[in-house]
């Protein structure tokens, strides 16, 4: 008897100078039964021609007019054949044993989802050369418990919430057939939104070996970091969907401590742009009725300023002032 198929979905937009080396590392995967989709999204670099050279029995190509990335993965999700689904961007990697080390854990937990390790590395560095974060390694963990999980990366039960990387997931088929498909709505944390209901649609997550590497790319072209009104827009929509999706679950006051903490942090870095969207953001934290205090971190950069130029004049009465204030 076979194994089970993965489908190994490459979502592509003029991602030239890396998309080899992520195809290749695909093929290169230890576990047997595979088929490496590469969607191009409209690239206008050698992007789709590279990705062809590479087309034969298990690496499929298809190509489509520029709609963004979550069409992308839905165009492979559509082509695709696997029992399971694991995504990969164009310009990250996976060690070999990534889906292998995934799939000996999945075959055994019925309904779960399984996560590895992920390590950042800036682009120009031996991926080798780094290991995973510990402080993201502290939210990987065995659990059969969806809920919990979620609200804890989210920041529910501590000051700081983490992120996993979408690369890191390798998810059954048919928990994504019955949580559904990529939101194509949103442009900002559609990963975060999306495995949000891969998750609650699971039986819990499972911590693999096998490890996820993350391109950092130091000129912040990519889109999550342009200070734009859609992507803004895009996040604070995330935001509000990932909370009616776990409170439909049920409503806890840590849910809405992690859900009013990237609120306030949504809004601070926005000020002073987008007026009307601070509004919204103001409303839905108002919505809350939590009366808890948070570390307004725009706030604390503006006593930091304006304490260092008060230091300028150590004996001054506003000085003085400001310290009783503080």
């Amino acid at each position: 008897m076979p194994e089970p198929l993965i489908s190994i979905i490459i979502p592509v937009y003029n991602a030239e100078k890396y998309l080899a080396y992520t195809i290749q590392s695909a093929i290169a995967q230890t576990w047997p039964n595979k088929e490496v989709i590469v969607v191009d999204d409209g690239s206008t670099d050698n992007s789709l021609a590279i990705a062809k050279s590479f087309e034969g029995q298990s690496v499929k190509i298809f190509n489509q007019k520029n709609k963004g990335a979550s069409a992308a993965r839905n165009k492979g999700l559509q082509e695709a054949k696997g029992e399971y689904i694991q995504f990969l961007d164009a310009d990250d990697l996976l060690s070999i044993n990534k889906i292998a080390e995934q799939m000996q854990a999945l075959q055994f937990a019925a309904g779960k989802v399984a996560v590895c390790s992920t390590v950042h590395f800036n682009d120009g560095d031996d991926p080798l050369s780094n290991r995973p974060s510990v402080y993201e390694e502290a939210f990987l963990f065995n659990s059969n418990n969806p809920v919990y999980f979620l609200v804890n990366l989210w920041g529910g039960y501590s000051d700081h919430g983490s992120m996993v990387q979408p690369n890191a997931w390798l998810t059954p088929a048919h928990l994504i057939k019955k949580a559904g498909n990529w939101n194509e709505l949103l442009s900002v944390d559609d990963d975060g939104e999306f495995f949000c209901r891969i998750l609650l649609a699971s039986a819990g997550v499972i911590k693999t070996g096998g490890l996820n590497f993350y391109r950092k790319h130091g000129n912040s072209t990519n889109l999550s970091a342009g200070k734009k009104l859609k992507n803004y827009t895009s996040l604070y929509n995330s935001l509000k969907l990932r909370y009616q999706h776990i409170a439909n679950t049920g409503v806890s006051e840590h849910l809405k401590i992690a859900y009013i903490k990237s609120l306030y942090d949504l809004k601070n870095n926005i000020y002073p742009l987008f007026p009307r969207l601070k509004k919204e953001i103001n409303n839905s934290i108002n919505n809350l009725n939590m009366n808890i205090s948070y570390d307004d971190s725009s706030t604390q950069r503006l006593k930091k300023i304006v304490l260092s130029l008060l230091n300028m004049y150590p004996g001054s009465a506003l000085r003085q002032l400001f310290y009783k204030l503080k």
